[in-house]
């Protein structure tokens, strides 16, 4: 009866270890000089690494892992003391990695995952540069050598990126820093749109992988500081300047820049005339009333005449009160087109050094205009 009960628990037992079809991977491999060593499976996807098996080697070496294959990709580590080798698994695998104990960080070999491989050439490349980013700390001619060996090994990491954006090697890519500075800064242009490149890969393909979100998340705050940027930007630029700077004569001889005028008064009516023009006369004496009322509110004006008679033009200027200056190429000046002069007189109004950029459909509107801006 009792040699019945075993048998069955025994067929029980087997029954259920046969219905375990969880996929497994394993890591297995031989470490040379290596008696006596303990060697650690580590989980090393989160902030702190976590133990999940060990190892007492022997002699020969020979070590075997087998775990359940993670939901996503993860990443582990065989370290032996302060040493480890980072891999990668994402699938069902049997993974080798043997090498030498002495030097089991940089000596060891990779067979039966092609993302290890690559893992391992990012690991190495990396170990390279903080050794030339560590040595340039000290010594200020290796300066140069540093930032040269950061832009090759960017340069590198960029492609293998592009070559499987969607995978975690991507990602661990991505997530690489030297000194704890990061090799790829959400914030810069560059190496944002590569964090964006990955991102859109990982949603597409891996939505629900936790390393999704984190990218996501980067890309998504690159994006806002370059369009915050772009943003103040624009405002710096029409702070300043958004007009085309002119440099010309006056009759005796000083030359006076736009933007100097522009800058030091609040609203500089730019006005493009010719006095031997039939209207201008009486264009002059209302710009004159304009000039009376709005003069001590902060307008000056600023005439370009574009006359052929430099006499002419010197005779009026001179009784004029205001900014009054001669464009010697008249017509033929590149001034005609970038400032779409098509008729005389053509005039601009800038306000606060070019924040604002009015041009006036015609005097009534000029007036208008100048009201509502300086009351």
């Amino acid at each position: 009866m009792k040699k019945w009960i075993i048998t069955t628990a025994v067929a029980v037992i087997t029954l259920i270890t046969a219905c375990d079809n969880t996929p497994r991977f394993t890591i297995e491999g031989t470490i040379t000089g290596a008696d006596s060593l303990t060697l650690y499976l580590e989980n090393i996807t989160g902030a702190n690494a976590i133990v999940l098996d060990s190892a007492q080697l022997s002699t020969k070496g020979n070590y075997k892992f087998s775990r359940a294959v993670p939901e996503h990709a993860q990443f582990y580590r065989l370290r032996i003391g302060q040493q480890g080798v980072n891999l990668v698994v994402d699938s069902a695998a049997r993974i080798q990695c043997s090498g030498e104990a002495s030097r089991w960080a940089t000596h060891y070999t990779i067979e039966g995952s092609e993302e290890c491989k690559v893992m391992q050439e990012v690991t190495l490349r990396g170990a390279r540069l903080k050794n030339v980013v560590n040595k340039a700390m000290s010594n200020d001619a290796s300066r140069l050598e540093a930032l040269d060996s950061i832009a090759t090994y960017k340069e590198r990491m960029t492609k293998l990126i592009l070559q499987a954006p969607s995978s975690a090697v991507s990602y661990y890519i991505l997530m690489q820093r030297v000194n704890a500075l990061p090799i790829f800064d959400t914030y810069d242009y560059n190496d944002n749109r590569i964090i964006a490149a990955a991102a859109t890969a990982h949603e597409l393909y891996a939505p629900q992988a936790p390393r999704t979100a984190v990218l996501r998340e980067m890309a998504l705050q690159g994006m806002a500081a370059r369009r915050q940027e772009q943003q103040q930007a624009v405002e710096v630029e029409a702070e300043e300047v958004d007009y085309i700077d002119i440099a010309l004569y006056d009759l005796v001889g000083n030359m006076h820049k736009l933007s100097d005028i522009a800058s030091n008064n609040k609203v500089v009516l730019l006005d493009f005339t010719a006095y031997g023009l039939e209207y201008s006369p009486a264009y002059n004496i209302m710009l004159n009333e304009i000039y009376q009322t709005y003069n001590k509110r902060g307008l000056e004006i600023y005439q370009v005449s574009f006359d052929t008679d430099l006499n002419r033009w010197k005779t009026v200027a001179d009784n004029l009160p205001w900014v009054c200056v001669h464009e010697a190429d008249n017509v033929q000046s590149t001034l005609v087109s970038l400032y779409d002069i098509q008729s005389l007189p053509t005039c601009y109004i800038i306000v606060n050094n070019g924040a604002q950029l009015i041009r006036p459909d015609d005097v009534e509107d000029l007036k208008k205009q100048l009201a509502k801006i300086l009351g």
